[in-house]
C-alpha cells in the first residue's frame, strides 16, 4: 500500500496526511454522534493506511467514547490497572493533578500512573500474552506545552533495517517483561529479573505481521529487562540497543509540538510505537483511554506466511463477541 501523503475525501469525512510517514487528521466527523457503517468502514481503511488518526476539537462523554471505541472491536476490560469511581470498565485515567503528586494517601491507580513524567516508547500492554491492537485516547485537559504524543512507525523501521540487524532477529522473539510501566515506575507487586533471559513475561515475535495488511513491523514493546532469545544477554542487549536506536529515529517519527483538549487519537499497536513528552509537574492533565481487544502476534520476517482472506476478516471481532 503506498501512503497518500495530499489531503483526500473518504466517504463524509477528509483525511489530511500528517507530514510524517505515519499519522492522518480525520475532518468533517463529530464523534459525540454515531457512526454509520460505510464511515467506519472508510476510517478503518484510513487507519491501515496511515496507522495513526487524530480528531480535533471532539467533546465526548465517557459513554461516548466507550462508544467510538466498540466502533472499531470489543473494548478490554481496564479495572487490572485499577477502576476510577463512577467510571465503567474500559476507562483507563492518565493524569496529572498536582495536588496529588506529593499526596501518600492519593489513590494507588493514580500513584502508579504516569503523572507529569516522560513516557518512554512503548506499544500498549506489549507484557500481555494477547496485546491490544488500538488504542483510543481522548484528551480533556492539557496544558498549552508538554505532554506531546509521539508516534513512531514499524513498518518504516522494519523497512530500513541494516541487513546484518535483519539478519540477526527475523524468525526470532524476545520476551516483554511487566516489571515496570511505562514512565519506569514498578508496578505494584512486580519484581524485576535478575536475569533478563529468565524473565517472566510472554515471548512476541521481533518481527510482527500484521494481520490485515500482511505488512510486517518491528515489534519491540518496551525496552527495559527485555531479552531476545537464543543469544546470550550480552548479546541481546548489544542488539536491543541498535534495534531501539533505530527504531526512534527522528525520520520514522511523527513530531508532535502539543497535544490540546478535544483531540482524540485512534493508533494501531500492532505497527505503532508511541511516547509523551514530559510536562510542567503544577499544569493539570487529563486524558482517557480505551483498548481494543487484539490477538495473539503473527510471526513475520522472510519465509512466514501471509494471512489469509479469512484472517483478515476474523481479525475484527463480529457483532456478538462485542456483545460479551
Amino acid at each position: 500500500m503506498t501512503r497518500r501523503r495530499e489531503p483526500y475525501i473518504a466517504a463524509d469525512f477528509e483525511v489530511v496526511p500528517a507530514p510524517a510517514l505515519l499519522g492522518a487528521e480525520i475532518r468533517g466527523l463529530d464523534l459525540a454522534r454515531p457512526l454509520g457503517a460505510a464511515t467506519i468502514v472508510a476510517l478503518e481503511a484510513a487507519w491501515a493506511e496511515h496507522l495513526v488518526l487524530l480528531w480535533r476539537d471532539q467533546q465526548l462523554t465517557v459513554e461516548q467514547h466507550v462508544a467510538l471505541g466498540r466502533s472499531f472491536g470489543a473494548l478490554e476490560d481496564m479495572s487490572y490497572v485499577g477502576l476510577v469511581d463512577g467510571l465503567p470498565r474500559e476507562i483507563l485515567v492518565i493524569a496529572n493533578e498536582p495536588s496529588l503528586n506529593d499526596d501518600l494517601a492519593a489513590p494507588e491507580h493514580y500513584r502508579q500512573g504516569f503523572k507529569f513524567h516522560r513516557v518512554q516508547w512503548h506499544s500498549d500492554n506489549s507484557y500481555r500474552a494477547i496485546p491490544p491492537r488500538g488504542s483510543v485516547l481522548h484528551v480533556i485537559e492539557s496544558p498549552a506545552t508538554g505532554g506531546a504524543t509521539l508516534f513512531a512507525d514499524m513498518y518504516a523501521a522494519y523497512e530500513h533495517l541494516p541487513d546484518d540487524l535483519r539478519r540477526a532477529i527475523v524468525g526470532r522473539w524476545a520476551i516483554h517483561d511487566p516489571s515496570l510501566n511505562s514512565a519506569n515506575v514498578l508496578r505494584r507487586g512486580a519484581t524485576p529479573p535478575a536475569d533478563v533471559s529468565q524473565g517472566t513475561g510472554p515471548r512476541h515475535p521481533l518481527v510482527r505481521r500484521h494481520p490485515v495488511t500482511g505488512r510486517d513491523a518491528l515489534y519491540l514493546g518496551r525496552r527495559p529487562y527485555a531479552y531476545i532469545g537464543g543469544y546470550d544477554v550480552a548479546t541481546s542487549e548489544e542488539l536491543l540497543d541498535r534495534l531501539w536506536a533505530h527504531a526512534t529515529d527522528a525520520r520514522f517519527v511523527w513530531q508532535r509540538e502539543a497535544n490540546r483538549p478535544g483531540d482524540v487519537f485512534l493508533w494501531d499497536n500492532r505497527c505503532v510505537m508511541h511516547a509523551r513528552d514530559p510536562l510542567n509537574p503544577f499544569a493539570r492533565r487529563l486524558a482517557h483511554r480505551v483498548q481494543i481487544l487484539g490477538e495473539p502476534p503473527l510471526a513475520g520476517g522472510k519465509g512466514a506466511a501471509r494471512p489469509s482472506a479469512a484472517s483478515c476478516v476474523a481479525a475484527r471481532p463480529d457483532a456478538s463477541e462485542e456483545s460479551s
